[in-house]
């Protein structure tokens, strides 16, 4: 999990790493305590803030709330500014470029230094400098003390540019960019992190919901894999880069994922039906389809099994059309099962068709339905 900066130096201050004096806001409205000169920085996961115009300078109270109002206008690499991190303006004499990180070559963190550091730093052309322990400076920039928190802290990066030497001598992490280990969780019960995806939004409740089906079942997976789209048509998909390659048949067709989600490995029939019920709990659905490639040792018994059990306890009964479209081990009787059903308005496949066939198929049934809505 990547950290917002404001969450990152909560750490670092935690840890007794001399950061700004600061303050977050999440409204245009909200008073702010902190005297100019100020620097308003965008809370953003993405890279290349400054570049983009995310990190603004004010000198007084009348520039402060015309920028506020500025940063809680932006888009930053499709992200938008949702809080706006506020610090005093540090005056400082050096800048350097720290970073922690975990190599996977050689198994262990490594320590990445810069007597240059500030923005545009990876655009450089890379020098290769052996640090002296032995000089007084270098290793107290170093800091021991950040090389345990990287290890205490289960992080998987630590990065400081700039660190900056102010006019006192002090050393004060101006930035902080901080990535933690997701598996890390269950050994810190201090970490009141709001859970996010890869992409870097803060993750919705069925996203988080969906996660905690397979926690400590290891029997197959359902929900692992979890995101929440803005169309119309629930999606309960299995096998892997063939269920991305129908969404974007879905999507030529017109159309519109509600979510995406997985399950595979033969997971029982209580994870499915788990997982079934969130995908089916978003409003104004106009279709589900239930697709994916032939399946070698998934039981479709067992998992269809699970899918009925969710629809028939879920209220109110959906009445838009499902299409399910899959093949594997006990397919036949489950298809014998799903025949009897006559309470929904279910549409089945097997391998005779393709997973692109059905998805213009349940394109086609979803554009109905919402015509006849």
């Amino acid at each position: 999990m990547i950290l917002y900066e404001y969450e990152g130096k909560e750490i670092l201050k935690n840890a007794g790493i001399n950061v700004p004096a600061s303050q977050v806001i999440t409204t245009t409205g909200q008073k702010v305590v902190i005297k100019p000169p100020l620097v308003l920085k965008a809370q953003v996961l993405s890279g290349k803030r400054a570049v983009a115009g995310g990190i603004i300078y004010v000198k007084n109270k009348k520039d402060l709330i015309k920028q506020i109002s500025r940063l809680f206008r932006m888009k930053i690499n499709g992200e938008v500014v949702e809080k706006i991190l506020i610090e005093e303006k540090v005056e400082f004499s050096k800048q350097y470029y720290l970073s922690i990180s975990y190599d996977t070559g050689y198994r262990s963190p490594i320590v990445t230094f810069s007597k240059v550091g500030g923005t545009g730093i990876e655009e450089r052309k890379p020098k290769v400098t052996p640090v002296d322990i032995l000089n007084p400076e270098e290793t107290k920039i170093l800091l021991p003390s950040l090389a345990q928190l990287f290890l205490d802290s289960d992080m998987l990066l630590l990065e400081i540019n700039p660190l900056v030497t102010d006019r006192k001598g002090n050393l004060v992490a101006l930035d902080a960019k901080i990535k933690l280990d997701d598996a890390a969780f269950a050994r810190h019960p201090e970490w009141s992190f709001a859970q996010r995806s890869v992409a870097g939004h803060i993750s919705t409740k069925n996203e988080i919901e969906a996660k905690k089906i397979d926690e400590g079942d290891y029997r197959g997976t359902a929900g692992s894999t979890y995101f929440d789209l803005p169309g119309d048509i629930a999606i309960l998909a299995s096998g892997g880069g063939a269920s991305l390659a129908a969404m974007d048949a879905l999507l030529s067709f017109g159309g519109y994922p509600a979510n995406y989600t997985e399950y595979s490995g033969n997971p029982p029939k209580e994870k499915v039906e788990r997982l079934t019920k969130i995908v089916l709990s978003k409003k104004g659905l106009r279709g589900l389809w239930v697709g994916g490639a032939i399946a070698n040792f998934t039981n479709i018994y067992e998992t269809l099994s699970g899918f009925l059990q969710a629809l028939r306890k879920i209220k109110p009964k959906p009445r838009f059309p499902i299409v399910i479209r899959r093949g594997g081990p006990k397919d036949k009787e489950a298809f014998e099962m799903l025949q009897g059903v006559k309470d929904f308005d279910l549409h089945l496949f097997g391998e005779q068709i393709s997973m692109t066939e059905s998805a213009k198929i349940m394109a086609d049934l979803a554009k109905k339905y919402a015509a006849n809505s």
